[in-house]
Formats: structure tokens, C-alpha cells, sequence
């Protein structure tokens, strides 16, 4: 084969090679490329699918929602609805109520958009027997809202016990579950903006729920006791370590508006 013929060889050869490379290259990419591409969207909850609560995240809900109550610097006039906070994402309304057993009880309407899917809670509290009481409805969107048809709900009852337990039934379903809180439930959050650690403990002593609010090392900044009046009011007391304390009792009204009393001292 004369020189010619050799080098139009090796040439078709360096084509096929190329070529053979560049489709090994679109195959293996090809793959890659779609599953990129695809996204799934979000799962929305199925019709009859409940949003699971566990005992210890109701009980952390209900004395969290009380404790958000009593901060609330708004001073609650007599209107049938109020904003707690108004966002683009999350909108908090408070008002009182009367429960069906007369119990003058604070309501709190949050509808926010956790993972882009609607859901509305509506959380009823109040005091009886020397119990803290709260009634929970999730609804998943407007019309089932409105409609008085929840995706799940749950009574939550909460009292202090001797010897620092902490005693909850929850009702859901018909059924009755009971759980008993002989240690703290203790909670660990972080500042998603300064980074800083929150651990917050929750017990029962003298008759009421504590709740402590610490730092990472160990440092207490707050400690607040929850408990209920003869007259079926909430009362939270909060000490804070400079030796202040604010205490505040509310009371929800058959009008929409909520009782609320408020003393503080050094």
C-alpha cells in the first residue's frame, strides 16, 4: 500500500474513533441530561391521609401557643378577629370563643404554606378543672376549612402532677391516649441567622407547667409557669434572670374578644 493509501487509513480510522467517541459521549449524557431535567412536584396530602402528631409534639404545641399568647404586645380590644402577624407566608389570627361546655377559650387561625401546600390550624386553649386544655384542627385547604370538615384533630389536656410529672391525655379518633412526663421534654433549636442555641425544658412543678429557656452553656434566660384560674383563665407567669417577672391571664369572650390581665414587678 503506497503512502497515500496508509494516511487515508489512518484517517478513517481517527474519523471512526472520533465518531465512535462523540456517540459513547451523547449516550452517556443523554441519560444525565433527562433525570436532570425531570422534577417531581411536591406531594400534596391524599384525601383521608392524617397529619401525624406525636403526645410530646401536642404537648409542646399547646404550652408553646400559650407562652406566644401572653408575649403578644397587642392588647386585645374588643374585636372579633386579630392579627398576631400578618406575612406573605404565614397569617396569625386570635379571638376568643365559647367551647360547647361554656369554657371561655382563646383561639389562634394560622394559615401558612409549609413545603409550598396550604394548611390551616386552628387551636382552641383554655383552662378547666386545673387543667390546660387544647382543641386542634388541621384543614388542608379553604374548602374544607370553611366547611368545618378537618384533616385531623385532637384534644390535648395537660396537667401537672406530683412529683414533677407531667400527666396528658389526647383524644383523637374516639380513642384515648395517655402520656406520662416524668422527665423534662426537652427541646433544642438553632438561630438559623446568628447561629445561636436555644434548649428549652419542659416539666411540672408546685402545681404548674415550667417551661426553661436556656442557653447552650447551660445559662437559664427564662422560666415561665403555666397554669389555670378558678375562673377558667390562663395564666402565664414569666421570671426572667434580672429578677423581673410579668405575669398574664386570658380569657376568650363569646364576642370575639379575649379578657387579658397583665401585672409585672422587679
Amino acid at each position: 500500500m503506497n503512502h497515500q493509501g496508509i494516511t487515508g487509513c489512518f484517517r478513517m480510522v481517527s474519523t471512526l474513533v472520533r465518531a465512535c467517541a462523540i456517540g459513547l459521549a451523547v449516550l452517556v449524557m443523554l441519560p444525565a441530561c433527562k433525570e436532570s431535567a425531570v422534577v417531581p412536584p411536591l406531594p400534596s396530602p391524599a384525601a383521608g391521609q392524617e397529619i401525624e402528631s406525636t403526645g410530646e409534639e401536642l404537648l409542646i404545641g399547646a404550652l408553646d401557643e400559650l407562652v406566644a399568647i401572653a408575649e403578644w404586645a397587642d392588647p386585645m380590644s374588643v374585636r372579633r378577629t386579630s392579627s398576631l402577624s400578618r406575612t406573605a407566608a404565614d397569617s396569625v389570627f386570635v379571638y376568643g370563643q365559647m367551647t360547647a361546655e361554656g369554657y371561655g377559650a382563646v383561639v389562634t387561625e394560622r394559615h401558612g404554606y409549609p413545603k409550598g401546600i396550604l394548611l390551616i390550624t386552628v387551636r382552641k386553649s383554655y383552662g378547666r378543672d386545673g387543667h390546660v386544655y387544647s382543641e386542634t384542627k388541621r384543614y388542608i385547604s379553604d374548602e374544607t376549612f370553611r366547611a368545618g370538615q378537618p384533616q385531623q384533630s385532637a384534644v390535648t389536656d395537660v396537667a401537672a402532677m406530683e412529683g414533677d410529672t407531667i400527666l396528658t391525655h389526647v383524644i383523637r379518633n374516639g380513642n384515648v391516649e395517655t402520656y406520662t412526663f416524668r422527665l423534662p421534654v426537652v427541646t433544642r433549636t438553632t438561630n438559623q441567622t446568628d447561629g445561636t442555641v436555644r434548649i428549652t425544658s419542659r416539666f411540672a412543678s408546685g402545681g404548674a407547667v415550667v417551661s426553661e429557656i436556656r442557653d447552650e452553656g447551660g445559662m437559664l434566660i427564662r422560666r415561665t409557669r403555666t397554669s389555670t384560674l378558678a375562673s377558667g383563665a390562663i395564666q402565664t407567669r414569666t421570671e426572667y434572670t434580672d429578677g423581673s417577672w410579668r405575669t398574664v391571664s386570658t380569657l376568650g369572650q363569646a364576642d370575639g374578644s379575649v379578657l387579658r390581665e397583665i401585672s409585672s414587678g422587679q
